[in-house]
């Protein structure tokens, strides 16, 4: 496929006030254990790590600003931008296809281009510096085939990569993920957040691997399922409302690691992430071995993050209990978002919501006849008519069957919407629950279940949200955390004034504890 050279422009500078000085509190020993380096992916660096993020939330400029601070820096490789706007905001991909299979290649097109061109500017800004990192979501459509592509297009003429490491979240790396690494000569740092799905993931992707996983493995990440924003490792075993302690947890996983013999390779640890001196007793703890920490939210908040400033602002109202684990994503993981009018428009509209039957019995035999679901006959209980009968009342008399052998009710408008949703799909999932798409041709691109129209779509969420287009109906993933940028004085001047700080003066004060 020929794809149109399109040039990136520079973000301009977001309406801030000036950057004052930063005045950091003086040094003490949490300052010290923070600024002895760890290694991670090959090389000795700054125990602080950029979030990965997806779909462009993370780019070449951000991520190079941490590297060159001889810190982690992560590039989004779901998504990336190939091009920016005026306004400094990424462009949409422009798909032509007409069918979601030409649409899906087009997506592992501009993904490998956009993955490029970020690895490319990070590579530039890092000036050799710390390490570049390209985050992918195992779930993502053609996720492989973007990692493929794009290795091989950020070699360097010595046989190295502009690449360092690569971080899988969204699902388990497999042996052929970890081949793909050894083959190019990068790092493998996959994201886990229990014992068992280190266990599983030792067993299935490095089953054959014959030399020392530090070789292989530059970093461990465990991502706190209660507390990260985006994707959430929640298992069936894990009780979404029972937080459990991250250092117990974290013990756990280093002595499975110390018993594979990876007591050298460094954890590092995400989710509820803020200040550091909350963190100082995982500091040379042997139990926990070598750690460094992982920000997301709050790299959100620095001058070369290409979120909007509307998004930044959004950050810095939030409030305790804004952020909240759902069940909406099409992938069929729990993931954590900040609860706006799209969030509380799908827990209305999965409230409205019954058991029904196309043909009646003894407890289903109350006949519905309206529109929805091809104008064929519905049958529910007598109980449920009752709610039906004001939800239609209200202006819900569009009905939607789910894979659950339920119906949802919602106005014509937003029938329309998701019809709409579901006809557009691109392939960006391996397999989504909103359009039924799977990336199989095997099986014919088809999930084989009912599209469920309970879910969004997560590529039009997460773009329009990294586009800054209303806030309100757009996907805004966040971690629990989220909430201290409020009240943290690093964000505001001497008046009261929000300004949003640098990346060199987020490490900083990130190692100064705060």
């Amino acid at each position: 496929m020929a794809l149109t050279k399109l040039k990136a422009l520079e973000a301009r500078p977001g309406e801030f006030a000036p950057l004052p000085r930063l005045h950091l509190a003086g040094l003490g020993q949490i300052q010290d254990k923070l600024s002895r380096p760890v290694f991670i992916d090959g090389a000795w660096v700054l125990p602080v790590v950029q979030g990965g993020k997806g779909v462009s939330a993370t780019n070449g400029e951000n991520a190079g600003a941490w590297a060159a601070e001889n810190a982690g820096g992560t590039i989004s490789g779901t998504g990336a931008a190939i091009a920016y706007a005026e306004n400094g905001r990424p462009i949409s991909y422009p798909y032509t296809g007409r069918t979601r299979q030409e649409r899906h290649e087009e997506l592992v097109a501009w993904s490998i281009e956009g993955a490029i061109l970020q690895v490319g500017i990070a590579h530039r800004a890092s000036g050799g510096k710390g390490r570049i990192r390209l985050n992918f979501l195992k779930e993502a459509g053609g996720a492989m085939r973007v990692m493929r592509g794009v290795l091989a297009g950020t070699r360097l003429p010595d046989g190295g990569n502009m690449v360092h490491a690569l971080t899988m979240g969204a699902g388990l790396p497999t042996e052929e993920d970890a081949r793909i690494c050894a083959d190019e000569g990068v790092y493998l740092d996959p994201i886990i957040s229990s014992v068992m799905a280190l266990k599983v993931l030792l067993k299935r992707a490095f089953k054959k691997w014959q030399g020392s996983y530090g070789d292989l493995i530059g970093a461990v990440v465990y991502e706190d399922p209660w507390l990260a924003g985006g994707h959430n490792g929640i298992t069936s075993r894990e009780d979404p409302e029972m937080p459990e302690d991250p250092f117990e947890r974290v013990r756990c996983v280093r002595r499975i690691m110390v018993e594979a013999g990876m007591e050298d390779v460094t954890i590092v640890m995400a989710g509820g992430v803020w200040y550091l001196r909350d963190w100082k007793h995982w500091l040379d703890n042997p139990e926990i071995g070598p750690i460094a920490f992982q920000i997301g939210t709050r790299d959100l908040l620095t001058r070369e993050s290409p979120v909007s400033d509307e998004w930044k602002h959004l950050l810095l109202s939030m409030k305790e209990g804004d952020v909240a684990l759902n069940k909406f994503s099409p992938t069929g993981f729990c993931s954590s978002a900040y609860k706006n009018g799209m969030i509380k428009e799908l827990c209305q509209r999965s409230e409205r919501q019954v058991p029904f039957s196309r043909t009646p019995d003894e407890s289903i035999a109350v006949l519905i006849e309206g529109q929805g679901a091809a104008n064929k006959k519905i049958f529910v209980t007598p109980k449920d008519k009752l709610r039906v009968d004001a939800w239609i009342a209200e202006g819900f008399d569009r009905f939607m069957p789910t894979p659950d052998s339920t119906l949802i009710f919602v106005s014509r408008e937003k029938e329309r919407e998701i019809r709409l949703d579901m006809a557009e799909c691109a392939g960006c999932l391996a397999n989504c629950g909103l359009s039924a798409w799977s990336q199989n041709p095997q099986k014919n691109f088809a999930t084989g279940k009912l599209a469920d129209p309970r879910v969004y779509c997560i590529q039009k969420g997460l773009v329009g949200a990294i586009q800054g287009d209303d806030l309100d109906h757009k996907l805004i993933f966040a971690g629990h955390n989220a909430f201290k940028a409020a009240d943290d004085p690093f964000y505001r001047d001497e008046n009261g004034k929000v300004y949003i700080p640098s990346v060199k003066q987020l490490v900083e004060r990130l190692l100064a504890g705060d």
